[in-house]
């Protein structure tokens, strides 16, 4: 069921500049990005090692429940293959869910069955639904995130206050099924997706039970509509002016269900506050998610930290020890994140008939990576500093009135002006414009708070050999005392 430009144009609700897109194969928006999207696919036929076979079906690795170390491994190594693909820029590509529903039947029995319905099996419809995701390779998009009104409210008091977008909430139930009302932001990737997988963040007060709910829907459900951010592409400049903004956009929306009917088959949770609120964690997701997206971080940082030496080369900085020192501290940085990774799967675990990765591990990952990423760019924003601010246009190299002077003027021992100026370009396209400003922010808030991430990585940090060994200096020393 892999999503093709041809298939885009299913009766999606797309929105885009104001208005709804007619033919969303030509918006080059969708259309350039979708065809970093669609390597996924055609990887699987390129490489076999991006494949195996369960039950005589060859399936996407990704769907390969992970059994021992060696299969994590081999997870990371595809997740590395994919992430390339877009230097690490696409933080939702079809691999993200995917490695998330491969678990997902080994831990759907926690959801159960309905608490007043036993006939609605929740449990049995993640399973189906997984099966399904598997067998036709779909491309899901999640939502999760509630718009951000007040902070100080439960949902239901927005809802009460007169709020339908709050979040999303049972309108009406029915006996094949509910009616759902309300909106998620921040929505990754949704135009191009093929389904949705809505869930809640744990946090939801008892009071909330209209809003506990976990479902799986198409993109192009009747009334489900997605809203874009403006684009980050320049339309009117090729890609030599701006090498990553207008290869592919990573397109965020806000979704929003005007009345939408889920069948009693498409919901996970409904209704049950502890369900809705454990469902990201009981499910798996989490921690296999986490695995592909630190990989994927991992590359995105690998990339950036190669636009910082390849800039200190060509612009004559290497060698001036300042430099090599802030070098050395980005490469020391890509290390860190690479022997983490490796270690998350080394010192992993057997639950629920699943190899998994150390999350306190991943969690580290995950609060460090951030900082590490934007020290990057700042490398990356001093050495290029007001050589990237004075770039020309590239169309200038064509102007046979001033492209022979500009080019003695841009050319050096190092590099021709025209490699210079796409060099220049791809750093001010990283830290400056649109794009990299929004990668920045994703890269910083994607995973959650750092905060909180922090937090919960003490909460469940292990320290019982530190404090023994302080009970036993402070025992020593009492004892000298008599």
């Amino acid at each position: 069921m892999t999503t093709a430009n041809g298939q885009l144009n299913d009766g999606r609700e797309v929105y885009l500049n104001g208005e709804r897109v007619a033919d969303m194969a030509s918006e080059p928006v969708f259309s350039r990005t979708l065809k970093v999207i669609q390597r996924y696919y055609e990887l699987q036929k390129e490489n076999k090692n991006h494949t195996f076979f369960n039950n005589g079906i060859e399936s996407s690795i990704m769907f390969l429940a992970p059994k021992t170390t060696k299969d994590l491994e081999k997870k990371r190594r595809i997740y590395e293959e994919v992430a390339r693909e877009s230097y690490g820029m696409l933080g939702r590509t079809p691999d993200f869910i995917n490695t998330g529903v491969a678990i997902l039947a080994n831990y759907a029995d926690v959801l159960g069955v309905d608490q007043v319905n036993p006939a609605l099996d929740y449990a049995q419809n993640a399973k189906n639904w997984a099966k399904h995701v598997k067998f036709d390779d779909v491309f899901v998009s999640h939502a999760i995130q509630n718009p951000q009104i007040d902070r100080q409210k439960t949902l239901t008091e927005l809802l009460n206050a007169g709020n339908e977008f709050a979040g999303v909430w049972i309108k009406e139930r029915r006996e094949d099924g509910v009616i759902v009302r309300g909106a998620k932001q921040v929505n990754t990737l949704a135009p191009l997706a093929d389904e949705l997988l809505i869930f809640n963040l744990p946090g939801l007060s008892s009071e909330d039970k209209n809003f506990a709910l976990a479902f799986a829907l198409p993109i192009a459900t009747p009334g489900v509509k997605i809203i874009c951010r403006k684009t980050t592409m320049h339309l009117d400049h090729s890609l030599a002016d701006y090498p990553l903004s207008n290869a592919f956009d990573e397109m965020d929306a806000f979704i929003v269900f005007d009345d939408v009917f889920v069948p009693n088959d498409a919901l996970l949770v409904c209704g049950d506050v502890d369900k809705s609120n454990a469902f990201f964690e009981k499910s798996g997701l989490f921690n296999h998610t986490a695995h592909q997206d630190e990989v994927r971080g991992f590359v995105k940082l690998e990339f950036v930290t190669g636009i910082a030496v390849r800039l200190a080369e060509k612009l004559g900085l290497s060698g001036f020890q300042r430099v090599e020192e802030m070098l050395g501290q980005l490469s020391v940085n890509l290390e860190m994140i690479r022997s983490s990774i490796i270690a998350s799967e080394v010192t992993g675990k057997m639950e629920n008939g699943v190899f998994t990765p150390n999350m306190q591990t991943l969690l580290a990952v995950r609060a460090t990576l951030t900082g590490y990423y934007d020290e990057a760019l700042r490398v990356i924003a001093e050495f290029s500093a007001g050589s990237a601010v004075g770039v020309p246009d590239f169309r200038q190299f064509s102007n046979v009135e001033i492209s022979t002077m500009l080019k003695d003027a841009l050319t050096s021992e190092q590099i021709t002006a025209e490699e210079r100026t796409l060099l220049l370009n791809l750093a001010w396209d990283i830290t400056s414009e649109s794009f990299g400003q929004r990668q920045r922010v994703y890269e910083f808030l994607h995973g959650g708070n750092p905060m909180f991430i922090r937090m919960q990585h003490l909460a469940k940090t292990d320290l019982t050999q530190a404090n023994a060994m302080i009970d036993k200096v402070l025992e020593n020393a009492r004892n000298d005392q008599n």
